[in-house]
């Protein structure tokens, strides 16, 4: 029997879920106070199951667990009224005992895998991938994600949550929301797909996403519906779930997911976006509510092009929408694309235009290809003040990780948004804090002729910063110990991102004139941004998770005015 005795304090909460591999005449795992069992899981199924437990007294608490007849996927306890500054605290199973993973002990439980990023968010274990519930609530924001708590791989949906004051720095909270049925038990998919959160005027936060009801087809047949979640007091727990929204619209399938909500000021009524297919075309459905919970029909707001469905776009994923000034971006991801010139699938795509009186009017111009990597999709904004921001999952499908690994799935660096004067949709990242900066340096006299080498002592974290005049070629290339590389080129106006035998020259974008170029690599993580953020390009490569050379080699000609590089410390640091 593992065993771990714990101090903790009245209102404690413990969260866990457990299955039995077999018969035992012990419980499997109980709770006991000054000697006495107070809880006790004497029997469980051969699926995971969630158990809770509050302890009610200030009494030392002991642990026991018996971890041949029963495994534990997820393990953590928390005080309701601290949560927002400690977090929760894990419980890991290691030799005979249970380990207390708490916010003092992440970095150490973050720094054991070479690939986990410094800067960019990871879960503490499992499956993560879309950000969901994006918000501000008085100084914190809460990021929740679609999480997976019993694998590293996809599987029936909860939701994950975590905060941050500032957001690269995150506190772990309790799992948010559970699949309505246990879907282990079922052996079934589905459960709390994608949503977002909004935020009333009365100060309160409802959460709408998307259940599928069990499924046992990933592509067809299943039911999709709208649900309304109330938070308790501490943000922790669900209060309350209530469905909202059921019936399909004529031509819609089963695909019918991700509200986005917000009010409507000029119609003084909420409005809902869902991503849909109408007759196998993807398409963005606008629905329209006097209360937020009676929701009815409205119109087709988006309906993508033929060649979407001809090359197997089958619906819309996450549609975003949100005002830039006085122009309104749609976002949205086309699940199952796949770009016939380049291969490229997992692309988001924007389009700038009016809205006024529940109606969008696109401006005339091309949908806009928000990254020209695979690796920025589900994108999520939220409004910070007068900013824009948002996480997007940086992963595909298509990619497996090639090392053992406690967790899989990581956010995009936290981008705010803009508006370039040719109407482009921009994205910046949102500087890390100072806090994680280890060293910055202008490294622009050791350029000399078109060339600067830097040897690095192993980084796993940075950014290159470059700005300069009449640059028309230019190479970036970032080498580990064992000579994996990673290049950034540019030239002949294409800016191309690659990793030989990995990338095959398939992730390009066009620019006319480089003036900016911002890199950052963070374990095998890559997020480039050119000329104020107009081009972007995201990839995870696993074949390198840290840097000890950097060459640049650019056209002679050209005038550097910035070469500005900065290391970076695991954001889960106490400096």
């Amino acid at each position: 029997m593992n065993k771990l005795v714990l101090p903790a304090p009245s209102g404690t909460r413990f969260d866990l879920w457990l299955k039995k591999n077999h018969d035992s005449r012990l419980p499997l795992l109980q709770f006991s106070v000054a000697g006495k069992i107070v809880y006790a899981i004497k029997s469980a199924a051969e699926y995971y199951q969630y158990f809770t437990w509050t302890h009610y007294s200030d009494e030392p608490i002991s642990i026991e667990w018996d971890d041949d007849a029963a495994d534990i996927s997820l393990f953590y306890f928390w005080q309701p009224e601290t949560v927002h500054r400690e977090g929760v605290t894990y419980l890991v199973g290691e030799a005979d005992t249970l380990r207390a993973v708490g916010q003092g002990e992440m970095e150490t439980w973050y720094r054991q895998e070479p690939l986990r990023p410094a800067l960019h968010f990871s879960p503490f274990s499992r499956w993560m991938n879309d950000p969901n519930g994006l918000c501000k609530i008085g100084d914190s924001y809460h990021l929740f994600y679609q999480f997976h708590p019993h694998s590293t791989e996809w599987g029936p949906m909860h939701w994950g949550h975590a905060t941050s004051d500032d957001l690269y720095h995150w506190r772990h909270y309790p799992v948010f929301l559970q699949p309505e049925q246990n879907l282990e038990a079922l052996g079934a998919t589905g459960g709390a797909f994608s949503g977002t959160a909004f935020q009333g005027n009365d100060g309160n936060t409802r959460f709408y996403f998307t259940e599928r009801l069990p499924a046992y087809d990933l592509y067809s047949g299943y039911r999709e519906v709208q649900k309304c979640a109330l938070p308790g007091r501490w943000l922790d727990k669900v209060e309350s779930v209530k469905q909202v929204l059921s019936e399909l619209p004529l031509g819609v399938g089963c695909d019918f997911r991700d509200p986005k909500v917000w009010f409507d000021n000029q119609q003084q009524r909420y409005l809902m976006l869902l991503g849909a297919a109408v007759d196998n075309d993807p398409a963005v459905l606008l629905f329209t509510s006097p209360n937020g919970d009676d929701w009815v029909f409205d119109h087709v707001l988006y309906r993508a092009d033929k060649t979407f469905s001809q090359h197997g776009g089958r619906c819309v994923e996450c549609p975003d929408f949100f005002p830039i000034g006085d122009k309104w971006v749609l976002i949205m991801g086309i699940v199952g694309y796949t770009e016939a010139e380049t291969g490229r699938h997992n692309l988001l795509y924007a389009l700038t235009g009016e809205f006024s009186q529940g109606r969008f009017t696109p401006d005339d111009k091309a949908l806009q290809t928000l990254d020209f990597g695979t690796d920025f999709y589900a994108l999520q904004t939220f409004r910070d003040g007068e900013k824009t921001i948002g996480f997007a999952w940086l992963y595909n499908w298509a990619s497996k990780k090639t090392a053992d690994s406690v967790y899989n799935g990581e956010m995009s660096l936290p981008r705010q948004f803009a508006l370039n004067d040719a109407g482009q949709v921009c994205m910046l990242p949102v500087p890390p804090p100072t806090s994680c900066i280890i060293q910055q340096h202008e490294h622009l006299r050791a350029c000399s002729e078109g060339r600067l080498q830097l040897t690095l002592d192993a980084w796993k974290s940075f950014s290159l910063q470059l700005k300069g005049n009449e640059i028309s070629q230019l190479y970036l290339t970032l080498r580990g110990e064992n000579g994996q590389h990673i290049t950034l080129g540019y030239n002949e106006d294409m800016l191309t991102l690659q990793a030989v035998g990995l990338d095959d020259m398939r992730y390009s974008v066009h620019v006319d004139e480089l003036s900016e170029l911002s890199l950052f690599f963070d374990a095998g993580i890559i997020e480039v941004f050119a000329n104020q953020g107009s081009q972007c390009g995201t990839r995870r490569y696993f074949h390198i998770s840290e840097c000890q050379y950097i060459v640049l080699e650019y056209n002679s000609s050209a005038t550097l005015t910035t070469a500005l590089l900065s290391q970076y410390r695991t954001t889960w640091s106490h400096q």
